[in-house]
């Protein structure tokens, strides 16, 4: 067996093992929540991603998903007024888009319904999910009787924060004493690239062929405008992808260049060029006929795609000249990733520039620490284990191919 078909078939069991064990698709955690606080009440509607709430219904041995969520919010969202816990009416299941799950909750605390009753400050507690999944976030939006608004984070560190009430549309409310727009947002930004494990993987595979600091450079810098400018675009409306498509092809983005690494190196490049295009083009030519949801003309274009990106990959030097183009156009995909996570939450008219330059400057703040925090660990690993550097690589591309492979296919097909 020669040594691209040994490739070949350490992917496939990597591939096999992964998908055997389970492996989320998605390993980010998250949920939103609006909230409008008056004289007499406080309404919110708390929204959550259907896979999110499986995790509850596995470890509450309740099948009923609706009827696991319920129970679950009503036992990690509390709101309480100078230490007393507010009286809150029973929950109710709402109409959310597909794929996800919407839940109101209405309050009543003394300090916002009684006549004449000075302006209060609240304190509400946010633990959805974070028994089932410690890295869970939850981005709460508020807006008050006299009409400002702003945003807190909810994570395992910070479960509880202050909200400042109004209690008529003339009063101002108690100074925020807790971080700006701008800085949540950063906050936002920064938390969700270290816990999002995909684009991590992209970064790996990025870094896995830079042999200088200028190569780090190009990448980082490639990536940096290619997400910048699709995120920006998307969250302004002025480009709707599709999610599904897009989380796909971020899949895609991790095994391409993993698949790149590999064969640049072993001169292996149009076997892998010829093989690769034709598995594509053969699930496009299987989803138009059994009409899969996975669109035929998409997997018909990265065949075409992939052929021509390996073909021109003839070598190393190569690659790594085409690396900052690819980066870029790569970082394209992974804006409109970055922006369905902001539209699901929603950025504050008022203060809408500063939150999305927030959220774009904590993902770069993310993405370095992530760069030097994986420069340092390959160091490390290597200078540990006293393997040579290509062994290494290759069990680095392999696995990353794997991951790529499963999550490209889970989320387009499953």
């Amino acid at each position: 067996m020669n040594k691209f078909w040994r490739h070949i078939v350490t992917l496939a069991v990597l591939t096999l093992a992964l998908w055997s064990a389970g492996t989320t698709a998605d390993p980010q955690s998250k949920s939103y929540s609006n909230w409008q606080v008056d004289a007499t009440s406080l309404r919110g509607s708390f929204t959550i991603a259907t896979r999110e709430v499986t995790r509850l219904s596995a470890r509450q041995g309740n099948s009923d998903l609706e009827q696991a969520l319920l129970e679950h919010l009503d036992a990690s969202i509390r709101m309480d007024d100078g230490g007393v816990r507010c009286e809150r009416s029973a929950l109710q299941q709402e109409r959310a888009q597909p794929g996800y799950m919407r839940v109101t909750l209405n309050w009543s605390c003394a300090a916002t319904s009684a006549p004449g009753s000075k302006p209060a400050t609240l304190q509400l507690r946010i633990e959805a999910l974070q028994a089932a999944a410690p890295s869970h976030i939850h981005f709460a939006r508020f807006k008050l009787a006299n009409g400002t608004g702003f945003e807190r984070l909810y994570s395992r560190r910070q479960p509880v924060h202050s909200i400042p009430v109004a209690t008529a549309s003339n009063e101002v409310a108690p100074p925020i004493a807790t971080q700006s727009t701008f800085l949540t947002y950063i906050s936002f930004g920064f938390e969700h690239i270290l816990i999002g494990l995909d684009h991590i993987a992209f970064l790996l595979t990025l870094l896995l062929l830079a042999q200088r600091l200028r190569d780090v450079l190009y990448i980082v810098t490639g990536f940096t405008l290619g997400h910048s400018l699709t995120l920006s675009l998307s969250v302004l409306g002025y480009v709707t992808p599709d999610i599904m498509v897009v989380e796909a092809l971020i899949g895609f983005t991790i095994a391409m260049v993993a698949i790149e690494n590999v064969v640049v190196e072993r001169q292996l490049h149009q076997s892998a060029a010829y093989l690769l295009g034709l598995v594509l083009l053969v699930l496009a030519g299987l989803g138009a006929w059994l009409d899969w949801p996975a669109p035929a003309w998409s997997l018909a274009g990265l065949s075409l795609f992939c052929w021509c990106y390996l073909m021109l990959s003839h070598s190393a030097s190569r690659a790594r000249q085409l690396r900052p183009a690819v980066t870029t156009l790569f970082g394209l995909i992974h804006g409109f990733g970055f922006a369905s996570v902001l539209q699901e939450v929603g950025l504050p008219q008022q203060a809408l520039i500063p939150a999305l330059f927030g959220f774009n400057l904590g993902v770069e703040l993310g993405q370095i620490a992530i760069v030097l925090i994986l420069s340092g660990s390959g160091v490390l690993l290597h200078r540990m284990l006293g393997r040579p550097w290509p062994t290494l690589s290759l069990i680095a591309n392999t696995a990353l191919c794997s991951l790529g492979t499963y999550w490209f296919v889970q989320r387009l097909y499953f």
